[in-house]
């Protein structure tokens, strides 16, 4: 039996999962090349795709979608003038190394076979905001305006464009019989009604939340949530263990095998 297979990634948020188990994983490690980035995530598609059948099932790639927005390029002014200096400093957002490096990564995945880019937008309302940390300490009295630096501040920016098409790939996959299950890589709750949809046309929906904790409610609204191990792929990339053990290895790595088939909703 050969079942077709759509994967569709939320980059950024693929991105900041990734970013995470390195941090805590690997911390003294260089950070991962654009190369190996890709490398992490084909070789999770990869588990995906040979882990979810059964006896006599091969599950056979139709295309991954990667969704995300190329980073923001611009020159703006730091909101607060430096001691001394008579004229803000700018900050040139093209030469932000996080920034260089996610462009990278997103040329190295269109070198990828049966890879599709959907970029969306950067919009920004030119405007700093406070952080978190930095408001907390004002509303607590623990600092006052004035102790305030540049790095209590973050210029305000938005993806958009990239929701919309995520829902227009899931409802052509769907509504054309193009695949017979999707599995999304993405961790908020802004798929439901692209995974409603899905399962109303027959598709199996499983979503992979990179064993970010999830909203119970979702559950009702997918087929099976299956999170395979980065931290697993990046040793075998690094070819080193990790400095501190996972604690579901002591569970064994692999995922939890999808619930059985629900009416759809």
């Amino acid at each position: 039996m050969d079942i077709k297979v759509a994967v569709l990634v939320d980059g950024s948020f693929f991105l900041k999962r990734l970013e995470f188990f390195k941090r805590k994983y690997y911390p003294l490690l260089p950070e991962l090349s654009p190369e190996q980035t890709v490398q992490v995530l084909s070789m999770a598609i990869k588990r995906h795709l040979n882990n979810g059948g059964g006896k006599d099932v091969y599950q056979h790639l139709y295309r991954v979608f990667y969704y995300d927005s190329p980073p923001l390029n611009i020159k703006a002014h730091y909101p607060l003038l430096i001691s001394g200096e008579k004229n803000k400093r700018v900050i040139d957002f093209s030469k932000d190394p996080k920034g260089i490096h996610r462009n990278k990564i997103l040329d190295e995945l269109k070198k990828q076979r049966k890879f599709a880019l959907r970029l969306g937008t950067i919009k920004h309302d030119k405007q700093w905001k406070l952080t978190d940390s930095a408001l907390n300490d004002l509303l607590e009295g623990k600092r006052i305006f004035t102790e305030l630096t540049n790095n209590d501040f973050y210029y305000s920016m938005r993806q958009k464009g990239v929701d919309i098409k995520l829902g227009v790939d899931v409802a052509t996959l769907a509504q054309g019989k193009l695949v017979d299950k999707i599995i999304l890589i993405a961790g908020d709750s802004d798929f439901v009604p692209a995974a409603k949809l899905a399962r109303v046309c027959g598709v199996d929906f499983v979503l992979d939340a990179l064993r970010n904790n999830i909203d119970p409610s979702l559950h009702e609204h997918i087929d099976g949530l299956v999170s395979f191990d980065l931290v697993s792929i990046m040793k075998d990339i690094f070819g080193t263990e990790p400095d501190e053990k996972p604690s579901w290895w002591d569970s064994g790595t692999n995922p939890k095998k999808p619930k059985k088939r629900t009416k759809p909703d």
